[in-house]
């Protein structure tokens, strides 16, 4: 029976025989507007961009329908040689479109979107961005930090529909406003089932202002919805444009085997519930403003995460505002912008190693943090720096079980669940840990991909 399964698997995905190969060049730009939107292009088909550079492509519409075993392509003859550059407004479209190889060089959004897939309402489906570089693609004509009379909102790839994944491309060197990277969601379109994996999110300088995460889950809006997306082994190097880097605002994602090196920002779930953040390395080397993990909202499992050295908290459990809404809520009293109760919350077999501070139960609101676990941890610093605001109501609501902890002036922790122990060498963990996490990211043809990865692996040589 299992033989006979295999078999017609494999007759289903017989490669279309009559697929073509359309190749274009950049003095046909109109040609490549059309070709991509007129219904010309099947299952197998490609188009196939020959070296140089596309300028001013504008509204460029890409609507086609591949299949599971023939996609439709949108690729570089030469990785990184078909340069997209100017305004820009690239819509994706359809099912089983794969875009490769191309570098978004001095490009900008024509309008505040510089890739969406979607068109209008109809959404991607079964879609792969791969082994592209998007590179100081910022509007000359919006500035860098917020401002009040002028939009600074440019956001580079947004996704829409379902089963879209991103993976070994680079993104760097943002510096208007808006995000990196949007996963949108609506009450009707929210199991999108999206993932973004070996990709290296480099520099993005401060913006000075809210809403420069590099990637966003969701919205405050959407918050209760599930997402289901995987974000997993990614770098982020100098991700500093604010205090969010990867800003959590659904349910049901994982955050799963990221570096974050010496990047000024947490892995933070904002809005939510049920979220896994599991074996992610953040290396903050004690530069200002680099965090850990910020926790608020319910249901998360945070597994096996090693944080050294940050400025800032390794981990931080917020207080809330209200309670989790529900049904009956009124969200004009109670805004889903706000801050819910930290409950239900499982956080084991981590590492906080020489971080500033390890944050329980501060921030406004008067509903403390219910029923976290904390279990098998390791702490260790200079000092004790674990801080429990207003512990007479806060400790009610943590359970510690069999954490170890090492201060180096050799203080007590005085709280039942903590075991002082001998200092553990973690160096050779750290070291595994970020070699292994700067194999097979990003594009391997773009040369600051490269550069990038051996800023961060010269340091464990």
């Amino acid at each position: 029976m299992k033989q006979f399964a295999s078999i017609m698997l494999g007759l289903a995905c017989i490669c279309n025989a009559q697929a073509t190969d359309y190749f274009i060049s950049p003095n046909e730009t109109a040609r490549l507007a059309t070709i991509l939107n007129d219904g010309t292009l099947k299952p197998g088909d490609n188009v196939i961009l020959r070296d140089g550079t596309y300028n001013n492509l504008g509204t460029l519409r890409f609507s086609a329908s591949g299949t599971e075993c023939d996609s439709i392509g949108l690729r570089a003859e030469h990785p990184g040689k078909a340069i997209i550059s100017g305004p820009l407004n690239m819509m994706i479209s359809g099912k089983y479109q794969h875009i490769d190889g191309l570098l978004f060089h001095k490009a900008w959004a024509a309008g505040t979107h510089l890739i969406d897939f979607k068109d209008g309402e109809t959404r991607a489906s079964h879609c792969r961005f791969t082994n592209c570089a998007i590179d100081d693609c910022n509007d000359p004509n919006k500035p860098e930090k917020p401002s009040p009379e002028k939009n600074t909102t440019e956001y580079w790839v947004n996704l829409y529909g379902d089963n879209i994944r991103v993976d070994h491309c680079y993104f760097a060197n943002k510096r208007v406003g808006g995000l990196v990277m949007q996963m949108w969601l609506t009450e009707n379109d929210h199991l999108n089932n999206h993932q973004i994996d070996h990709n290296l999110f480099g520099n993005r300088p401060p913006f000075g202002g809210n809403g420069a995460e590099i990637i966003r889950i969701g919205h405050s809006w959407s918050s209760q919805l599930e997402s289901r997306s995987v974000v997993e082994n990614n770098v982020f190097l100098h991700c500093d444009g604010e205090n969010e880097i990867i800003s959590v605002k659904s349910c049901h994602n994982i955050l799963r085997g990221n570096l974050f090196y010496e990047a000024r920002g947490g892995l933070v779930c904002r809005h939510g519930h049920y979220n896994v953040m599991e074996s992610n390395t953040f290396v903050g080397n004690n530069l200002r403003g680099t965090l850990g993990i910020r926790l608020i909202n319910q249901g998360h499992t945070v597994y096996n995460n090693h944080c050294y050295r940050t400025n800032g908290f390794g981990l931080l459990v917020r207080m809330g505002v209200f309670e989790r809404p529900d049904a009956n809520t009124d969200i004009k009293k109670e805004p889903l912008t706000s801050y819910h109760r930290s409950e239900n919350i499982n956080i084991a077999k981590n590492a906080f190693v020489d971080c500033g501070i390890i944050d329980l139960g501060s921030g406004r609101g008067t509903k403390e943090p219910r029923n976290v676990r904390m279990t098998d941890n390791y702490f260790a610093n200079s000092t004790n720096n674990i801080k429990i605001t207003n512990p007479e109501l806060t400790l009610a609501g943590f359970e510690f079980i069999d954490n170890r902890y090492n201060w180096g002036d050799n203080s007590e922790h005085r709280l039942s669940g903590f075991i002082q122990v001998e200092a553990e060498d973690f160096a050779a963990q750290e070291k595994s840990r970020v070699m292994d996490g700067v194999k097979n990211i990003g594009p391997s043809w773009y040369e600051p991909n490269m550069n990038d990865l051996q800023y961060i692996s010269k340091n464990y040589k």
